[in-house]
């Protein structure tokens, strides 16, 4: 017997966007997230207007006295030069980015999951798929703090729990060790410059040219 129509794993953005879009379409979604709410994460804290589309059409709250920081555009420092792009003004779009930290945005996603009927159980740590005739057709995961072993079974997994991907490798997808790998700190600071309109991000020697391709440019976003 099924525990659901869709079983979505990790309640970041992506899995508790899914969660929302497949659970206002009439499904049975249950979200599974390892840890509880609310939580950090390292990546983070500011969307484009193309970003801030995307939680408009969930029906997000994005305005200013709801507890996002609006911005105008964005900032790029390279050594003595300062570049100050404004958001482009297109129909499709808001005019602005919004900045919020990943402490309760996440937290906020998985609460408009849970308002939209899905299901969402904290402290479910997913170790990998449930895998018959060669079709996943549900998760084994270890609950709460007694790490209690439990399988949950759906006709449709979706894999949505990060870049550790304990559920595509289960099945065999590894990841490509070749690709460079990448670390992040992050720390919040108080400042003076807390309201500036421009989001500011410095790229330091990554906007150097690669000498081995000519062609190719550095990108962060």
């Amino acid at each position: 017997m099924d525990d659901a129509e869709v079983i979505v794993v990790g309640a970041g953005p992506a899995g508790s966007t899914a969660a929302t879009y497949l659970a206002r379409a009439g499904l049975d979604v249950l979200l599974l997230e390892k840890t509880t709410f609310p939580r950090e994460k390292v990546c983070g804290d500011g969307l484009t207007p193309r970003g801030v589309k995307q939680l408009i059409d969930l029906g997000i709250d994005t305005r200013e006295e709801a507890g996002w920081v609006h911005s105008t555009g964005l900032r790029i420092l390279a050594g003595d030069i300062t570049l100050e792009l404004p958001w482009p003004e297109l129909t499709s779009y808001p005019p602005y980015g919004v900045s919020r930290t990943r402490h309760d945005f996440d937290h906020l996603l998985a609460q408009t999951a849970q308002k939209a009927g899905a299901r969402l159980y904290e402290k479910t740590n997913v170790t990998e798929a449930v895998v018959e005739r060669g079709r996943v057709v549900g998760v084994k995961a270890l609950v709460g703090p007694e790490r209690q072993p439990v399988t949950y079974r759906a006709p449709l997994v979706l894999a949505a729990d990060g870049v550790n991907a304990k559920l595509a490798r289960s099945v065999g997808i590894e990841r490509n060790e070749k690709r460079p790998m990448g670390v992040a700190v992050r720390r919040y600071y108080r400042s003076p410059r807390h309201n500036e309109p421009f989001i500011e991000g410095n790229p330091g020697r990554g906007i150097r040219r690669n000498p081995r391709n000519h062609r190719r440019l550095p990108g962060k976003g």
